[in-house]
Formats: structure tokens, C-alpha cells, sequence
């Protein structure tokens, strides 16, 4: 198999071939086409300019200047009169001088230098166009001539011919030119080809040696050109893959390191869905346990009185109703935490939201001498795109929570607040603050900071573990913060975007 400086000096040669072969072709079928074309231009050109002197009687720079088209191009200039009189003719050597007498009548002994068939088609295509193009030979000289005549004046023609022969001639000189020009370009080339073949093939040997003693686990040889081009590239790519490689059992102690990780977080995930479900069934255990105990004693018959009998019957029914209320906790936090739960967006105004909730609670309060206080937000469209249940929900815990936890001036207060983008709703409530080391764990599951008195209202530690869950639904930022007198859970919500 052929390597590849070999194909690219091949390749170089075949493309110089081609270049002087296509060269060639085309001056053969093409100069001389070319060639003539820009002659006849040239000659319409000089007759025109001729046309112009003669019509503005500039005899001097006439002749001057039909002795220069003589000289300089080779021209052969012709006047001749409508009846085919030659007039004035540098073919016949006549003096420059006479171009001063084409207008005085001693021009007299003129003969006729253009045939009349000739002098015919010359004065024919002169009616219709500027310029008579055409190639013909001359009697007196076996030349062929290209041939561009015009009108002088209304009774003389101007006729400028210049040899075709010649034009043959300089396309033959010029193709064996470009021969031998072809072949000095061969041999340059082939010598700047084995220099380009070796410059382009020596990096890929270069880098081949470095990818066998990669795949051989040795990765001491580095790139060390400076080339910037693709093959430079190529070289710090393979730098690059052979440093990643010698890196590579490191990282893999990296990748066990974190899959060690991961195991411990399986096994923390685990232990806590163990302490879940413990929790779950301590927490069943006792309301299950005291009915159990209250309902044998119903079926033994130890109460003394009627009042006895539905004291027992009341608190069977009282362990039932937490118990209920535990059991669907858990499955509002179970379809929380599966994202089993639609969001529905509505415009919300949480002035009128907040007064609602207020209504239902102040029996409540009431009740339990709580000292009441609700600090509307001045804006009276104080309106946010969210779910309305869902933060009614929210609210509606840490209400509960204030209720349960409210101590020493049993103070329970709202605050809506806001600032440039959103509006936060507080819930504070006065009494025992919440040890830091706590603040960051009330958010669990089952978390009760005392238990006595949690489980004697009924709470489980559910509430503020739906809460968090709800939060996330919504996008909503929900806290709490220890007060010099007591703690406040806040909820932030991201103000209504008007629509245009």
C-alpha cells in the first residue's frame, strides 16, 4: 500500500499536469478567438478617434496620430470615397501629408483599391451599424487580414486592417512557451512537493508513534511542534487524551470514592425510611393501644356510671379522629412527595385570602383567649399568580402551629408584607423559641420539639414536612426565625405580573 507522501507527491504532479494541459486547450481552441475579439475593440477604438479628428479638421495630430497606429500596432490604414476611389492608403506608401488633401479636388487620379462586391457589402452593413467586421485577403499580398471598417465623413469610409497571420504565429509561440514553462513548473514542483509530502506526513508519523505507545499504556511521549494548524491540534488533542489517560486511575479512585458515597446515601435513605415507617407505627401504636384498652373495659363493664360509659366512649372516639387525621397527613405528604397533586394558577389577593382564613379560625381564638392581630398589606391588590388551596394549606398550619406552640401574652400575629418583587405572609406567634440546632430539622417528618404536649393536642409532626413539600409545588420561599419573645413562620410568594 502506497504511503501517503508518495499519494501527495503524486497528486502534486498530476495537478501541474493538468493546469498546463488545461493551459494548453485552451489557448489552442480559445486565444485566438480571444485575441482577435480584443484587436477589434482596439481598432474601433482608434477609428473613432479618428473619425473624431478628422470631423474637428485637426490635421496635425491626424496625421500624427495615424502614424502612431501605423508604427505602434501595425495598422494598415485605408480612405476610401462611396464609389470605391482609394483615397489615402498606407498599404500603397502614401505620404502622411496627403491625409491634408482628402477634401481639395486635385485628387483626381485615385483608382479604385476595394472590389465592387466588397465596396457593395462594406456600404451595406454601414447603413445599419457603426463598425464592418470581417477577415479578408488582399490581392496584391497572399495575407489574411481582420478587417474593421466605419464611416469618415457622409462620402468617405475609413478602412483599418491588421494581419491575422501574425495572431496564429503568437498563439503557436505562446503554447510552445507554456511547455516548457510546464516543464520547468514540473520539476520546481516536484521538489516542492517531496518537501510539502515530508512537512505534512512526518507530524502523522509523529503522532502514530504516540498512539501505538498509548495503546501500550505509555503515555511519555508528548507532542512538541509548534505547529498551529490542524495537525498541531491533532498533536495537543493527543497531549490532551494521553494526559486524561495517565489520569485515569486516579479518577477511578475518584469514581469509587463517590459511588462509596452514594452507597452511604442509600444507606441514610434507608435508615430514614426506617425510622419513618417506626414512627409511623409508634405513632398508630398508641392511639390503637388506648382504644384497645377503653373498648375491653366497655366489653368487661367497669364503669361505675352512664357519665363513666361515654367518658370512655369519648375518648375512643377522640384517638380515633387523630389517628384519622394522622392517617391522612401521611397520605397528603406521600402524594406530595410523589408529585401525584395539580397545580392550578389562579390570580390571588392575599388581603382577601388572609381574611377568610381569619374568619374560620377566630372561634379559636376565642376560645383560647389568644390576643389576635392582623396587619393588612396597604396595598389594596395585593395580588399573586398561585394556588389558592395550596397556600390556603400553608397558612392554615402555620396557624395551627402558632395555636399549639402560643404561650406567655398568647399573642398570635399576621403580617403581609412586600417589597419591588414579592409578598411575604408571617405568622407569629408569642412564646418558647426554637433552639437553632432545631431550625433546620422542623421541616422533617415526625419532628416534634415536645412531644408531650404535641401528642396531647394531636399533632405528629406531619404539618411542617406538607408544608415544605407545597412549597416546592408552587415555587413559593417558605422560613422561620427566632423573635426576642416568640417565632415567626413566614411564606413568600412572587408578586401577579400584569398581562398586556
Amino acid at each position: 500500500m502506497k504511503s501517503i507522501r508518495s499519494k501527495l507527491l503524486l497528486t502534486f504532479i498530476l495537478l501541474i499536469i493538468s493546469l498546463v494541459s488545461i493551459g494548453l486547450l485552451i489557448n489552442l481552441f480559445f486565444l485566438e478567438t480571444f485575441y482577435i475579439h480584443q484587436k477589434t475593440i482596439t481598432i474601433k477604438n482608434s477609428s473613432q478617434k479618428v473619425q473624431e479628428l478628422y470631423q474637428q479638421y485637426d490635421k496635425d495630430n491626424l496625421i500624427s496620430y495615424v502614424d502612431n497606429l501605423e508604427k505602434s500596432h501595425g495598422f494598415s490604414i485605408e480612405i476610401v470615397s462611396n464609389n470605391g476611389l482609394t483615397l489615402y492608403s498606407t498599404l500603397k506608401g502614401d505620404s502622411k501629408l496627403k491625409l491634408s488633401l482628402l477634401d481639395k479636388e486635385q485628387i483626381k487620379n485615385a483608382k479604385p483599391n476595394v472590389s465592387e462586391n466588397g465596396m457593395s457589402r462594406l456600404k451595406h452593413a454601414l447603413k445599419n451599424q457603426s463598425f464592418y467586421v470581417t477577415k479578408t485577403n488582399l490581392k496584391s499580398i497572399d495575407l489574411e487580414f481582420l478587417l474593421v471598417g466605419s464611416k469618415l465623413d457622409r462620402n468617405k469610409i475609413l478602412i483599418i486592417r491588421t494581419p491575422i497571420t501574425a495572431i496564429n504565429e503568437s498563439v503557436a509561440i505562446y503554447n510552445y512557451f507554456l511547455i516548457y514553462i510546464g516543464l520547468a513548473l514540473l520539476c520546481v514542483g516536484t521538489v516542492i512537493g517531496l518537501i510539502f509530502a515530508r512537512s505534512f506526513t512526518n507530524p502523522i508519523l509523529e503522532i502514530n508513534k504516540m498512539a501505538k505507545e498509548m495503546t501500550s499504556l505509555s503515555f511519555t511521549r508528548k507532542w512538541k511542534q509548534s505547529r498551529r494548524d490542524e495537525l498541531g491540534q491533532l498533536g495537543y488533542s493527543m497531549n490532551e487524551l494521553s494526559r486524561i489517560l495517565s489520569n485515569f486511575i486516579e479518577k477511578l479512585n475518584i469514581k469509587n470514592i463517590n459511588l462509596s458515597n452514594e452507597l452511604e446515601e442509600k444507606v441514610q435513605f434507608e435508615k430514614k425510611r426506617r425510622t419513618f415507617i417506626s414512627n409511623v407505627s409508634h405513632e398508630l401504636k398508641t392511639p390503637i393501644t388506648i382504644i384497645q384498652s377503653y373498648t375491653e373495659g366497655l366489653q368487661v363493664g367497669i364503669y361505675q356510671t352512664e357519665e363513666e360509659k361515654q367518658e370512655y366512649l369519648d375518648i375512643i372516639m377522640d384517638e380515633a379522629n387523630k389517628m384519622e387525621k394522622m392517617v391522612f397527613d401521611l397520605l397528603n405528604l406521600s402524594k406530595l412527595q410523589n408529585s401525584k397533586v395539580e397545580v392550578y394558577l389562579e390570580e390571588v389577593n392575599l388581603n382577601k385570602l388572609v381574611n377568610e382564613i381569619i374568619r374560620l379560625y377566630t372561634p379559636q381564638f376565642n376560645d383560647n383567649q389568644i390576643n389576635f392581630q392582623f396587619v393588612e398589606n396597604s396595598n389594596d391588590a395585593a395580588t399573586v399568580d398561585t394556588d389558592r388551596l395550596k397556600v390556603t394549606h400553608i397558612i392554615n398550619n402555620y396557624i395551627n402551629n402558632a395555636l399549639t406552640h402560643v404561650n406567655g401574652e398568647r399573642q398570635i400575629q399576621i403580617t403581609i408584607s412586600e417589597n419591588v418583587v414579592e409578598y411575604k405572609v408571617s405568622v407569629y406567634n408569642s412564646g418558647k423559641r426554637i433552639r437553632e440546632n432545631e431550625i433546620d430539622v422542623i421541616w422533617e417528618s415526625f419532628y416534634r420539639s415536645d412531644t408531650a404536649r404535641n401528642r396531647e393536642k394531636g399533632n405528629v409532626g406531619l404539618g411542617l414536612s406538607i408544608v415544605k413539600e407545597l412549597s416546592i409545588m408552587i415555587n413559593a420561599k417558605i422560613g422561620v426565625q427566632n423573635e426576642n419573645d416568640g417565632v415567626t413562620f413566614w411564606l413568600v410568594l412572587p408578586k401577579h405580573k400584569n398581562k398586556m
